[in-house]
């Protein structure tokens, strides 16, 4: 569950730290190039969502964006993209999280359950 508060503003650099490293997380635990088509596509649709609100984001147009982007193209969102982006509004909220704390904290799961879903989306 988020710490943050609704009125807890970022930066865009804030996000894009949290942004890199969630996607790095995910395509880690699951094996996958962070550089691989479905992360590029994906993160260019967020920037592309959050660039038409402005410098400064709330968590609620963080998370909202997030969870589009996966979607807008001609497949849906699996089970990694899914993490990436659990992991990374973890991480806007606590950057020195580690996958084990997004595990628990976003799927009420061990690490190891949930590092077998990612390794099976492949």
């Amino acid at each position: 569950m988020s710490t943050a508060t609704d009125t807890a503003t970022f930066t865009r650099d804030q996000v894009e730290e949290a942004v890199c490293a969630g996607f790095e997380m995910a395509a880690e635990e699951s094996g996958v190039s962070v550089d691989n088509s479905d992360f590029e596509r994906t993160r260019v649709r967020f920037w592309e969502l959050l660039d038409l609100i402005g410098t400064t984001y709330t968590r609620d147009q963080i998370q909202t964006a997030l969870n589009a982007a996966p979607d807008a193209g001609a497949r849906c969102a699996d089970d990694i993209d899914n993490f990436a982006v659990n992991a990374t509004l973890t991480l806007l909220d606590n950057p020195d999280a580690a996958f084990g704390d997004v595990a628990e904290e976003c799927y009420g799961e061990d690490a190891d359950e949930v590092a077998g879903w990612l390794a099976d989306a492949r």
